[in-house]
């Protein structure tokens, strides 16, 4: 027995050199064990899922900037980037589970697990706002899962990180990297819901995250999309015909007054519902006004207000057919609303949650399919349509024979006349006199900088627009290529309908032409801002733009119908502006009201010429020659003509 005892008690002493005093520590033997070689068992599957775990935890965080930064983003990266944050998470948790279970601290374990949960329920409750289009949320869902996301996942995975750095084993520490990457995705994405909801916090936040220059260009595009969204006058309202239950023959509409029509069926605004406004009048004379306001293509566009969601509804400027001094008093006036971000033209639907409202998180882009309604119930007011009682309305009919067809659009409405114009014209041939027929495009040429074109055919493809309907016949084949361009559409109207006049305006430094191109380009060279600096990226000067206008001019010219009028100014639209401010408009400046006979000729006289009036080109100022692209230089490959200016007392603008 005593020779039995001197071995246990040497046996001891020798573990004791060899592990220290006591048993030996689970930390010593999971160090042990990350010294065995690769194939052996317990080391190599945690190795794998540490590896796989920080991979995707990073795939997460990269999704995040390319959801946010990415300048044409398929919306499918919202349930990619749950899923990479989930996997990456429980990988990540897989690798260090056998040390958390046996170092005596759970404390790690347990802030990893319930993180994860908190993770899982914020996407559980994000997965069908995505997964079913037509599902309504409450404006509430969307704080509650940026809280599931800031509060319990982001606090617990700090603690986590906190506790493996100061006492965990190695392995847990090798975690750290993938569980801040983790947190930092938890952060992002519940800032941008916050973001997302609050106009306040956007104001305070944006400084912070943004240039100078990128601010001075969201600012701009934000300003005029705040007044063509603020044109709504809440204390108006209209008489309005739905067409899911009334034929809407506008015989039946009251005389001189505004109706709007609901068509339904796969119209929609981003936001409610689509309407259009209808004024009726002589049936012999047709205004078709197309609103502008803005573009989208992508979720921060949408979210900064680069284009009107809902469609404001107050008639101004030349298509105000009750005002006495329009050039259009007593006309019939249709005033088609501008709510889709896509310039008429797009069939898209995409995931852009808005926090702050209660409704589906998916936003229909249907300008197509609004503006395609619009036509189709123009169509069919002529020729004696009946009414709801089957009888032709008060007037024995709907549209005469036109006399006079105007089809005009501004800023945005101006690109949904670029590219509707040929179907305009098609659908209603025969309808309308063509000498009597002109279109009026104020104030967006679709320039892009630094012959930058194939971002516009990005935007086009984004849309949809070769898939929509909304491109002729004979230009199709230019859309696989990747050879449709907005010009296309232009030229195509010109060839078609030689006896349509075409008319062009836009100010030489139109501030949101400028903002919206080099927008295009901020968001799709973003790589490029981060790796060399702001000053690589290419953007508008006055000169540049003033030069890439003139040029895009320049084919439109050869067709003699067409005309353009160009004003030394940077100012973005005229004819939404009160009917005084359209006649004070020269070629030398929005109120410049005739400062000398040789400006050129008055805006409002242009824009209303009779059926035997080929407007001038109109430009400031040929009478002298100046530095080439600035205000009073006018490019001479374009045929400019020196109109006069004719003085008139009495002329106010309202607007300014």
């Amino acid at each position: 027995m005593t020779a039995a005892a001197g071995h246990v008690s040497q046996m001891r002493a020798l573990l004791a050199q060899v592990f220290g005093p006591g048993r030996p520590s689970d930390k010593d033997l999971e160090e042990q064990q990350n010294l065995l070689p690769a194939g052996a068992p317990g080391s190599g599957d945690a190795c794998v899922s540490l590896v796989v775990g920080t991979l995707l935890a990073a795939a997460s965080l990269v999704s995040v900037g390319v959801v946010v930064f990415s300048a044409f983003l398929d919306t499918w990266l919202w349930p990619v980037l749950g899923v990479l944050l989930l996997l990456g998470h429980g990988f990540l948790i897989k690798a260090t589970a056998a040390t958390a279970a046996t170092d005596g601290k759970p404390n790690a374990w347990n802030f990893s697990h319930a993180a994860l949960v908190c993770e899982a329920l914020a996407y559980a409750a994000l997965a069908p706002t995505y997964f079913f289009r037509s599902l309504v949320v409450p404006w509430w869902w969307w704080n509650a899962v940026a809280l599931l996301l800031l509060l319990p996942a982001t606090v617990l995975l700090v603690c986590l990180i906190y506790n493996n750095l100061r006492s965990g084993s190695r392995r847990q520490k090798a975690a750290v990297p993938g569980y801040v990457m983790i947190a930092a995705t938890c952060l992002l994405v519940a800032l941008l819901l916050i973001f997302a909801g609050n106009v306040g916090i956007q104001t305070l936040s944006m400084p912070l995250f943004l240039s100078r220059d990128v601010l001075e260009r969201v600012g701009v595009v934000r300003t005029f999309n705040e007044f063509k969204g603020g044109e709504g006058d809440s204390s108006i309202s209209y008489q309005t015909c739905d067409l899911a239950t009334s034929k809407c023959s506008l015989g039946d509409f009251a005389r001189d007054e505004w109706t709007a029509v609901r068509p339904g069926g796969s119209t929609s605004c981003m936001v409610g519902d689509f309407e259009f406004l209808v004024y009726r009048g002589d049936p012999k004379k047709v205004l078709l006004h197309m609103h502008g306001g803005g573009a989208c293509w992508n979720w921060v566009t949408f979210l900064l207000d680069a284009c009107t969601r809902t469609a404001p509804m107050t008639p101004s400027g030349i298509f105000n057919a009750s005002e006495p001094g329009n050039p259009f008093y007593g006309w019939t006036v249709i005033d088609v609303p501008y709510c889709s971000g896509d310039i008429f033209g797009g069939a898209t639907e995409n995931f852009w949650i808005l926090a702050h409202q209660t409704a589906s998180a998916w936003k229909k882009q249907s300008g197509y399919a609004n503006m395609d309604a619009v036509m189709t119930w123009t169509h069919e007011q002529f020729g004696g349509h009946a009414g709801d009682d089957g009888h032709a309305g008060d007037g024995g009919h709907g549209l005469d024979r036109l006399s006079s067809l105007v089809v005009s659009g501004e800023s945005a409405g101006s690109l949904g006349l670029q590219i509707w114009g040929s179907d305009i014209l098609t659908r209603l041939e025969g309808k309308y006199d063509p000498k009597g027929t002109y279109f009026i495009g104020d104030s967006f040429l679709g320039v892009m900088v630094d012959d930058q074109d194939l971002l516009q055919r990005q935007v086009i493809d984004y849309w949809r627009l070769c898939d929509s309907g909304v491109v002729p016949p004979d230009l199709s084949p230019k859309c696989h290529p990747d050879e449709l361009f907005l010009a296309d559409f232009v030229e195509d109207t010109l060839q078609k309908f030689p006896d349509v006049r075409y008319l062009m305006l836009s100010s030489k430094f139109d501030m949101v032409q400028k903002a919206f191109a080099d927008m295009l380009v901020i968001l799709d060279d973003l790589w490029l801002i981060a790796t060399q600096g702001w000053d690589k990226v290419p953007k508008f000067t006055n000169a540049s733009f003033y030069e890439e206008v003139s040029e895009q001019l320049k084919p439109y010219s050869a067709y003699p119908q067409f005309s353009a009028y160009l004003v030394d100014s940077n100012q973005h639209t005229y004819t939404c502006f009160d009917i005084g401010c359209i006649d004070m408009a020269t070629p030398a400046g929005p109120l410049n009201n005739c400062s000398s006979p040789d400006v050129g000729e008055r805006l409002l006289p242009w824009l209303t010429p009779d059926e035997t009036t080929r407007p001038l080109y109109q430009c400031y100022d040929l009478t002298r020659d100046s530095p080439m692209w600035t205000g009073p230089y006018c490019n001479r490959s374009l045929p400019w003509v020196a109109g006069k200016c004719h003085s008139r007392p009495g002329v106010q603008c309202k607007d300014y």
